[in-house]
């Protein structure tokens, strides 16, 4: 399959009752993480996009050497198909390795198994053999329930209990829907892992030449801490560089790599080639027209893309104009901008009061309608009953189409600059809203 945008990309087809799109060879990238600082992890409310790299250019073998690491990423990033090609290539090396859906994990953990089976776990777990388990993904065990994630977690810790030290657990999620704490606590607690310490042997320390290299006499044996876990390593999937959009480019049939790239270049567009869902649309667009459209004609495309249902069963039973669409849209985008919060609530029955309510900012549509819009992939799916744009850049883009619109209808443009700005002790002032809405 296609690195990155295969599964999303069903994932959203199928989100909108249409056919999944077909399926692509995966295209090797060799793709690299940065690890976050651990300092993310006190409080829930912690922004991990904002939070620190204290590592960067980890590879699969880095991250193969780790016993307990998180893998997160926006949606479109490739993480599903990354790990399930980890998975396939530590077996074919001759390791053990498992890929599972956490999702799945709660009520049937038998048929959680997409890679390898649930026999050959349970004649692993007797043996004395390390093995690698891919968990996949945090979201998508949180879309049925909020409390599913936690229970896959304790599921299998519970059966890898006997085997917790020579297990490598690699879990994946995207970045909103990992809290830092409480996720990083429960799997601590889940999968206790006794870290090797350094020890220096007695007959180590004689003649010691402490002005010199002392590493080269201490003798590091293997001692476990017991009754402390290690936190989980929490790593970032890195955007793609310029070597590998155009390695992607090549595989998705552009025979004029170079030209490609210049493109891109001219048209300033690698904001929409950082994950491989999105480098997939801009190489449609160029194959299609043969060229990369502006900033502006990318954006649009990708905005009318995205805000059109492809299911014509589905457009006849939930119908939903696409000047109604875009102008929900806008209108959810402005009042996320203003009041500086990204999270949409919907009534979903999850008991959660984060973010924005969204009968609040569309007050005159049915929930019939407000489901609708939700559904189109411009959003990424609902977590802890909240929704977000699933690119800040077209959050923001259809920001201004909205305040353009205010210029437009209003007889005074005073009026729609004070929704931005305030003189406060003469001195001009960006507004900031807090939870209060602006929905005109």
């Amino acid at each position: 399959m296609l690195a990155g945008m295969d599964e999303n990309a069903n994932k959203e087809a199928a989100k909108a009752g249409a056919p999944a799109p077909v399926d692509y060879d995966f295209v090797e990238l060799s793709r690299t993480f940065h690890e976050l600082s651990h300092s993310s992890r006190e409080t829930d409310e912690f922004d991990l996009s904002e939070t620190f790299h204290v590592r960067g250019n980890l590879t699969w073998p880095d991250i193969f050497k780790e016993h307990r690491v998180v893998i997160l990423s926006e949606a479109g990033s490739g993480k599903t198909e990354e790990i399930r090609q980890a998975a396939m290539k530590l077996r074919a090396d001759g390791k053990t390795a498992f890929f599972l859906r956490l999702e799945h994990v709660p009520d049937g953990f038998e048929g959680a198994f997409e890679i390898g089976a649930f026999e050959e776990f349970e004649a692993w777990l007797t043996s004395e053999a390390e093995a690698w388990i891919f968990l996949d993904s945090v979201d998508e065990a949180r879309l049925k329930s909020p409390g599913d994630f936690a229970k896959a977690v304790k599921k299998l810790g519970a059966r890898v209990k006997l085997a917790t030290q020579r297990v490598h657990v690699i879990i994946t999620g995207r970045t909103h829907a990992w809290r830092p704490k409480s996720d990083a606590d429960l799997c601590d607690t889940a999968f206790p892992y006794g870290a090797p310490t350094q020890t220096v042997r007695e007959d180590a320390l004689t003649d010691v030449d402490f002005e010199g290299d002392a590493e080269e006499n201490i003798d590091t044996e293997a001692r476990t801490s017991q009754g402390k876990p290690t936190i989980f390593k929490v790593v970032g999937l890195d955007d793609l560089t310029r070597n590998q959009i155009e390695t992607f480019a090549q595989a998705r049939g552009v025979t004029d790599p170079k030209k490609f790239i210049d493109d891109l270049e001219r048209a300033d567009a690698w904001s929409f080639t950082g994950r491989p869902q999105d480098l997939q649309e801009v190489v449609g667009y160029w194959l299609k027209h043969g060229l990369i459209g502006s900033r502006l004609a990318m954006m649009q495309s990708s905005i009318e893309r995205r805000l059109t249902e492809r299911s014509q069963d589905r457009a006849d039973v939930q119908p939903l104009a696409a000047d109604k669409a875009r102008d929900g849209a806008r209108l959810l985008a402005a009042a996320t901008t203003l009041t500086h919060d990204p999270t949409l609530r919907v009534p979903d029955g999850s008991e959660n009061t984060k973010g924005i309510a969204l009968r609040e900012v569309l007050s005159d549509w049915d929930g019939s309608e407000q489901q609708t819009l939700l559904s189109f992939p411009i959003f990424d799916a609902a977590i802890y009953g909240t929704v977000r744009f699933h690119h800040r850049s077209v959050r923001e883009y259809l920001t201004a189409e909205w305040l353009s619109g205010l210029l437009q209808k209003s007889a005074s443009r005073r009026e729609v600059e004070n929704l931005i700005f305030r003189n406060q002790y003469d001195t001009d002032v960006v507004m900031s809203y807090g939870r209060k809405l602006v929905t005109g």
